[in-house]
């Protein structure tokens, strides 16, 4: 009877020495982290500051305004150009001045008076100006260019519109990549409070086992199990808290945070589910029927169907989609500007210049200015090009094929892309609903388990195969939420996502399976 009492004794003081276990293994990585108090964030303030500082964002914003400069150039195209110039010349030799010296030193005769005659001319005396003031304005108007300019100012246009749609597109895109990564964080969060609970389990039972052994009553070789089994789960902890900075990594960059600042996620990574009620009665025979228990669950349908008629799945509304519409749209304008090289072009013309030609380096008044006021209206048409317009034609042709069979793909991959994505919410709700109670049934069978074997009804073995199973359904539960969540966002985002390689992507919480060891 002493020893039972002592025994019970020593049982009760385990949990405080377990408490200890867990703060002394997270020891070292607690004091590598930093002091500072952590910034709360919201799923709703990760989305607003990816929007403001995202590289995608901006990018797609720099093509958009590209675009709009490119709209400019067409546009000028078919309006008015006027120019300036100003230009200031000095004449080093002139042929003007050499037969004017020539007239002025002539001697006498009818030869010499003809001479001088002709140095005296205001028009010789014009040309043979040492220096010569020039200003002038030229403008041109194209009349008629076949269509090459209105073609070139709807190309414009077009591709101006897809290249809004892209700023959309790459918003949609970072607030899908900020989601996911925040409930991965969420998650990871949640699969390292497992692991910490799992190894502190381990440790319980371990010093439960030293106990029973000191008295005599287990056996060396339970003793050394325990200890394999609580070293065994070390591994699943380190790398559960290392999955989780890893997580918290990307989310501070993808939100432009410091790499060492640290965050409290406020978001719970989904509602709490309603446990399931247990069937009432006893159980009247163990036969199954295969097409009841295979049947899917009855929640399912209506919740993903809500959905999906909450969000636009069709086709033309996918913003790819309408980007390669407007794809098709600029190569056909492409095409109509080049076939307008084969027809005349009209343009009229107008140059107004004062000109000063005078014997100092810059005119005395206004006066030394003399007007020069052409207009004049050209007609040009090319008669042989030697096949360029040809084969730009031909080069436009297979534009216009390339965008077509662009923008069919597109369809048929935002359609694939749709039924993708209802299926993985579908997958998901399924292991959503599936979850429920769960865990809370293997957290009572890990207790029964526990006082089972503090009693000396079971055995290690029983026990360390109850604590899978809790760490797997807690495991699963999180993932279900995780995935639950990022399909929903998915799908509400799924007419601004730009399509995937093959469809809807793989939850990305496959890649953060926790190790879980006996």
């Amino acid at each position: 009877m002493m020893v039972t009492l002592r025994v019970r004794a020593h049982r009760a003081a385990l949990a405080p020495l377990a408490v200890a276990a867990l703060l002394a293994a997270a020891s070292p990585l607690s004091a590598q982290r930093p002091t500072a108090a952590p910034r709360p964030l919201s799923l709703t303030d990760a989305l607003r500051l990816a929007g403001a500082t995202s590289e995608a964002v901006e990018l797609a914003r720099a093509g958009a305004k590209r675009e709009r400069g490119q709209q400019a150039q067409a546009r000028s195209a078919g309006l008015p150009q006027v120019n300036t110039t100003l230009n200031w010349q000095r004449q080093l030799q002139n042929q003007f001045a050499a037969v004017a010296n020539r007239g002025g030193g002539g001697g006498a005769g009818t030869g010499g008076g003809a001479d001088s005659s002709q140095a005296d001319n205001p028009i010789t005396r014009i040309f043979a100006s040492p220096y010569n003031f020039n200003f002038g304005l030229i403008a041109s108007q194209p009349l008629y260019t076949g269509g090459r300019v209105a073609a070139g100012m709807r190309g414009a246009r077009y591709a101006r519109e897809s290249a809004d749609l892209a700023i959309t597109s790459a918003e949609a895109q970072v607030q899908l990549d900020v989601t996911s990564a925040y409930y991965d964080a969420l998650l990871a969060e949640r699969l390292a409070i497992i692991a910490d609970s799992a190894f502190v389990q381990a440790e319980r039972t371990l010093r439960q086992v030293q106990l029973t052994r000191n008295v005599g009553s287990t056996s060396e070789f339970e003793l050394i199990r325990a200890r394999v089994t609580r070293d065994n789960q070390r591994p699943a902890l380190l790398q559960a808290r290392t999955t989780r900075e890893t997580a918290l990594i990307r989310l501070r960059q993808l939100l432009d945070l410091p790499a060492d600042q640290p965050l409290q996620l406020t978001d719970s990574i989904a509602e709490l589910p309603v446990p399931a009620s247990a069937p009432a009665g006893a159980i009247a025979t163990i036969n199954v029927n295969a097409d009841s228990v295979l049947a899917a669950d009855p929640r399912v349908p209506g919740e993903v169907s809500r959905l999906v008629a909450a969000s636009d799945t069709a086709a033309r509304a996918r913003a790819a989609v309408r980007q390669a519409a407007y794809g098709v749209n600029v190569a056909e304008q492409q095409l109509r500007a080049t076939k307008a090289q084969r027809l005349p072009q009209l343009s009229a013309t107008t140059n107004y210049q004062r000109l000063a030609p005078t014997p100092t380096v810059l005119p005395r008044s206004l006066s030394d200015f003399l007007p020069n006021w052409t207009v004049g209206i050209g007609l040009s048409y090319p008669l042989f090009t030697g096949g360029n317009v040809r084969g730009q034609i031909t080069a436009a042709e297979a534009g216009v094929v390339e965008a077509r069979q662009r923008l069919k793909q597109a369809e048929e991959g935002a359609t694939l892309d749709a039924r993708l994505a209802a299926l993985q919410l579908t997958e998901a709700e399924t292991n959503w609903q599936a979850s429920i109670g769960t865990a809370e049934q293997a957290q009572r069978a890990y207790a029964i388990a526990e006082v089972r074997f503090r009693e000396g009804i079971s055995t290690q073995l029983e026990l360390s195969e109850t604590r899978v199973q809790l760490q797997q359904a807690l495991a699963n539960r999180a993932r279900a939420a995780r995935d639950l969540q990022v399909a929903r966002k998915r799908l509400e985002l799924l007419p601004y996502l730009p399509l995937s390689a093959g469809g809807a992507s793989v939850p990305m919480s496959a890649s953060m399976n926790m190790g879980i060891s006996r």
